[in-house]
C-alpha cells in the first residue's frame, strides 16, 4: 500500500502521556509569566513579613497546692466537695471580668500612646515623650485616636477628628476637649524632633477588659500536678511581660485575701443555714395549726368513715330521684298522647294534688268518649266537654313540667354533693400522708437545728472548705523572639507557593494548548507523509531569500533537504508543478515558496514562482509587482500573456509571476480552463513551477491548484497551527482526492525533536519562539 494511503494514528489524549517537547514549548512561551508569578509570590511573602506586626508572648507557670482539711461536724454529705474541677474553676476565675478589673486598676493602661509609621502603628509603652492626665465628664473622647503634634518645648497641638480643627495648648496647663479636662506633660523621652506622627487613645474599662480577654491564655499544664500556664500576647513585649507579672502577683494576693475571709465566710454560712432551718420549722408549725383548723379534726380515720357513709346516702337519694323522674317522663308522654294515665296506686310517687288532677282528667276523657257515641263532634255539648278537658290537661302538663324541673335540680345538687364528698375522700389519704411526712421532717429539722447550734462554736475555727495556695514555678520574662510572624516559614511558604502555582499554571497552559509543537503530533494526526522540518529563526533583514543571505544556516540546509526529498515524491516526468499551501495565513507558505524556489534555481533549474493569491498582494520587497495592473488575473482573462507579466528576481533562473489586480471572482477564473493552459505553457519554458496559493482553510482556490500539481506541500507552523488543522489535511485527501500531498513543519524550536536537518552553526537561531517570522 502507498504511504499516502495509510490511515492516520488516533490522536493522543493529553492524559495518555506527557509530551515534553510541547511542555518545553509552553514553558518557554510563558517564561516571563512564570517568572512573574514566582517573583510575586516571594515578594508577597516578603511584604507579609515586613508589614505584619510582630506578636510577642510572655508566660509564667503556677502551681496550685490544695489543702484537704476535713470538717469535723458530721455533715459532709450536705456540703458539696469544693475540690471537684478546682483547676478549671481557678482558670475561669483568672479570666473573669472581676479579676480583670483588678488587673486594670493595678496597671497604667488608661492611656495608650502610639507612633504612626507609613504602614504600621507602634505603641510607645512606657517610652512616650508625653503623658496625659484627665478628668472625664463624658465618654465622647474615649476609645478614639487623638492626633498629637509637638510645636516647641512648651506647646503642642491636638486634633480629635478630621472634621474638627486643631487645638493648641501648653504643657502643664489644662485644656478642655468636648467638656473633658486634659493635662499634658512632657517626659524624659521628650525630643523636639525625630518623631513620626503621634496619637493617643483614652481607653474605657470595657475596651480594656475586652483587650485582656482576647489576648490572655490560661491553660492547664497537668491536672495531676495542679499546674497552670498563664500567657499574654501583645505587639509590645514589655507590655505583655508587665501584664503577666501583674496577674501572677495580684492573684497570689487575691488568694491570700480569700484565705483571710475564710472565717467570716464560715460564720456567715452557718448563720444563713440556721436562719433557713428556723424558717422551715416555723412553716411546719403553721402547717400543723392550719391543718387542725381546716379539717376540724386531727383524726383523719374517723373523717374517712363518715365520708363513706355520706356518699352511700347520696347515691341512694340519687337512685330514687332518677326513678321518679323516669316515671314522671312517662306520665307526661301519656298526657301529651291522650292516653289513659296510670292508676293512683301506680303514681303514688306524685304529690296528691297532681294525682287529683290526673284523676279528674281521666274522668273527663271517659265522659268525652261517652258523648262521642251519642253526639256529633260539632255539637255544643261535645265541644264544651273537649274544651273543659283541654284546660285540665294543660294545667296538669304545666304542673308536671314544673315538678320535673325541680327534681332535675335536686338531682344536680345531689351529683355535686357526691363529687365534693368523693374529692374529700380522695384527698384524705394524701392529707394524712402529708401530715405524717411533715411531722417527720419537723423532727429532723429540729434535730438538725440543735446539732448546728451545738457546732457553731467549732465552725468558727474549723475549715469550711479548701483554700488554694499558688506558687510561681516559672516567672514571666520579656520575650525577645516574636511569636508571629514566623519569617522563615512565611518566606519558605512563598517560595513553595510560587513553585506550586507555576506548576499548576504550566499544567493549565499545557492542557489548554492546542497548537502543534512537534513531528509526532503530525504523524499521529494525519496520514500525509512528512516532507521535512524547517527550524525556527529570527529574521534579521528584509530579504525573502534566506537561502541567499544565510546559505550555511540550519534553515537553508533544511530547505536544501526538502529539495532533495522532492525527487522521492515527484518521480517521473521532467517538469514538476509544486503547490505550497497552508490552513491560514502566517504559517510560512510564502516564505517556503520563495526559498524553495530559490534553492531549486541554485541547482541550475529554471523556476517560476506563481503568486496565486489573487485576493491579497504580497508585501515582500522582492515580490512586489512592478506593475499592479497585470498578472495572473489578467492572464486568465486573456488581457495579457504570461510573458508580459513575468518578472526576473535577483536569483538567476528564478522568475516571479505576480497575482495581478484583484478580480471579483478568483475561483471562477481558475475553473475556466485558462489556468490549465497557463500551466501547460509554463511547463514548456520552466523546469519547476512553484505555486504560492491562498490558505485552503479560508478559500478553495488552493484546492484547484493542488489538483493540477505533481506535489502539494502543506505547511504547518510549530506553536502556531492548531491541532484541528490536521483534520483539514485529511479532508483534502479523502474528500477532494488530492494525491501527492506532503507536510512541512515550519518554525520548529531547536529543542524540539526533529530529523536533525543541518549541521552548520546558525547564528540567527533562537531558543525562544517569540518573534519567529518564518512566514
Amino acid at each position: 500500500m502507498n504511504s499516502t494511503d495509510k490511515a492516520p494514528l488516533p490522536p493522543a489524549s493529553p492524559f495518555e502521556g506527557l509530551d515534553f517537547d510541547k511542555l518545553i514549548a509552553v514553558t518557554q512561551k510563558a517564561k516571563w509569566w512564570i517568572l512573574l508569578i514566582f517573583i510575586s509570590c516571594n515578594i508577597a511573602a516578603y511584604l507579609t513579613t515586613r508589614w505584619t506586626k510582630e506578636v510577642f508572648e510572655s508566660a509564667s507557670e503556677l502551681k496550685l497546692d490544695i489543702k484537704r482539711d476535713a470538717t469535723e461536724l458530721g455533715i459532709k454529705t450536705l456540703v458539696e466537695d469544693q475540690n471537684i474541677n478546682i483547676i478549671s474553676g481557678e482558670i475561669e476565675q483568672i479570666k473573669s471580668k472581676v479579676f480583670f478589673n483588678r488587673v486594670i486598676d493595678s496597671l497604667d493602661l488608661a492611656v495608650s500612646y502610639y507612633s504612626i509609621g507609613n504602614v504600621l502603628k507602634d505603641e510607645m509603652y512606657k517610652r512616650s515623650p508625653f503623658v496625659v492626665s484627665y478628668e472625664l465628664t463624658n465618654s465622647e473622647i474615649q476609645d478614639i485616636p487623638i492626633q498629637f503634634t509637638f510645636i516647641d518645648k512648651e506647646s503642642f497641638k491636638i486634633k480629635v477628628s478630621d472634621a474638627e480643627g486643631s487645638m493648641t495648648g501648653k504643657f502643664g496647663v489644662p485644656i478642655s476637649v468636648h467638656g473633658n479636662k486634659l493635662v499634658f506633660s512632657a517626659t524624659s523621652y521628650f525630643e523636639l524632633s525625630g518623631y513620626n506622627d503621634l496619637e493617643f487613645v483614652i481607653n474605657s474599662k470595657v475596651s480594656l477588659i475586652d483587650y485582656l480577654s482576647k489576648n490572655i491564655k490560661v491553660d492547664p499544664l497537668s491536672f495531676n500536678a495542679n499546674t497552670i500556664r498563664v500567657a499574654f500576647q501583645d505587639y509590645n513585649p514589655l507590655k505583655a511581660f508587665d501584664i503577666v507579672n501583674t496577674i501572677d502577683s495580684l492573684y497570689i494576693f487575691y488568694s491570700s485575701e480569700q484565705k483571710n475571709l475564710a472565717n467570716r465566710q464560715k460564720i456567715n454560712w452557718l448563720n444563713n443555714e440556721l436562719t433557713q432551718v428556723e424558717k422551715r420549722m416555723q412553716d411546719f408549725e403553721n402547717y400543723f395549726e392550719n391543718f387542725t383548723l381546716q379539717n376540724k379534726s386531727s383524726d383523719l380515720t374517723l373523717d374517712l368513715k363518715n365520708t363513706i357513709i355520706a356518699i352511700n346516702r347520696v347515691d341512694s337519694q340519687r337512685f330514687e330521684l332518677t326513678k321518679r323522674i323516669t316515671l314522671l317522663n312517662e306520665t307526661i308522654d301519656e298526657i301529651v298522647k291522650d292516653k289513659p294515665t296510670l292508676s293512683v296506686q301506680q303514681r303514688n310517687f306524685l304529690p296528691s294534688y297532681l294525682n287529683q288532677k290526673l284523676e279528674e282528667l281521666n274522668k273527663l276523657r271517659q265522659g268525652s268518649d261517652q258523648l262521642s257515641l251519642a253526639y256529633n263532634e260539632n255539637t255544643f255539648a261535645y265541644r264544651q266537654k273537649e274544651k273543659e278537658m283541654k284546660s285540665v290537661k294543660d294545667l296538669v302538663y304545666q304542673q308536671l313540667t314544673e315538678l320535673k324541673k325541680e327534681w332535675q335540680k335536686n338531682a344536680v345538687e345531689l351529683a355535686s354533693r357526691k363529687q365534693k364528698l368523693e374529692k374529700d375522700f380522695i384527698a384524705m389519704p394524701d392529707k394524712n400522708t402529708q401530715f405524717s411526712k411533715n411531722q417527720r421532717f419537723y423532727k429532723l429539722y429540729e434535730e438538725f437545728y440543735l446539732l448546728m447550734m451545738q457546732s457553731k462554736a467549732q465552725f468558727e475555727i474549723a475549715q469550711a472548705g479548701n483554700t488554694p495556695d499558688f506558687k510561681i514555678l516559672s516567672t514571666a520574662t520579656i520575650p525577645s523572639v516574636p511569636l508571629s510572624p514566623k519569617k522563615i516559614y512565611i518566606l519558605a511558604i512563598g517560595f513553595v507557593v510560587g513553585i506550586v502555582l507555576n506548576f499548576f499554571f504550566i499544567g493549565f497552559l499545557y492542557l489548554l494548548n492546542n497548537k502543534i509543537t512537534n513531528t509526532q503530533e503530525i504523524e499521529r494526526g494525519t496520514s500525509a507523509p512528512l516532507l521535512g522540518v524547517i527550524p525556527a529563526y529570527k529574521r534579521s533583514s528584509s530579504t525573502d531569500f534566506h537561502v541567499l543571505e544565510n546559505p550555511k544556516s540550519m534553515v537553508s540546509e533544511s530547505i536544501r533537504t526538502l529539495r532533495t526529498n522532492l525527487d522521492f515524491f515527484t518521480s517521473g516526468g521532467a517538469k514538476k508543478i509544486i503547490t505550497i499551501t497552508s490552513t491560514v495565513s502566517g504559517e510560512g507558505k510564502s516564505f517556503l515558496a520563495a526559498n524553495l524556489g530559490g534553492v531549486l534555481s541554485m541547482s541550475k533549474k529554471k523556476v517560476v514562482l506563481l503568486d496565486l493569491d489573487m485576493r491579497k498582494q504580497k508585501n515582500g520587497s522582492h515580490f512586489v509587482a512592478h506593475d499592479n495592473s497585470k498578472g495572473i488575473s489578467t492572464i486568465l482573462i486573456k488581457r495579457n500573456t504570461w510573458q508580459d507579466c513575468v518578472q526576473k528576481t535577483e536569483l538567476e533562473n528564478l522568475y516571479f509571476l505576480p497575482s495581478g489586480p484583484h478580480p471579483p471572482n478568483p475561483s471562477e477564473l481558475l475553473l475556466n480552463g485558462e489556468f490549465t493552459s497557463l500551466l501547460d505553457d509554463l511547463k514548456t519554458e520552466f523546469d519547476y513551477i512553484v505555486i504560492d496559493t491562498p490558505p485552503v482553510g479560508l478559500v478553495t482556490d488552493g484546492i484547484m491548484a493542488m489538483r493540477k500539481s505533481d506535489l502539494s506541500i502543506y505547511v504547518i507552523r510549530a506553536n502556531y497551527s492548531k491541532q484541528e488543522f490536521l483534520n483539514n489535511i485529511n479532508r483534502i485527501q479523502t474528500i477532494h482526492k488530492v494525491s501527492g500531498l506532503a507536510v512541512v513543519l515550519n518554525a520548529l524550536l531547536s529543542s524540539s525533536k526533529a530529523y536533525g536537518y543541518g549541521y552548520y552553526e546558525d547564528k540567527t537561531s533562537v531558543k525562544g519562539w517569540r518573534g519567529l517570522i518564518n512566514f
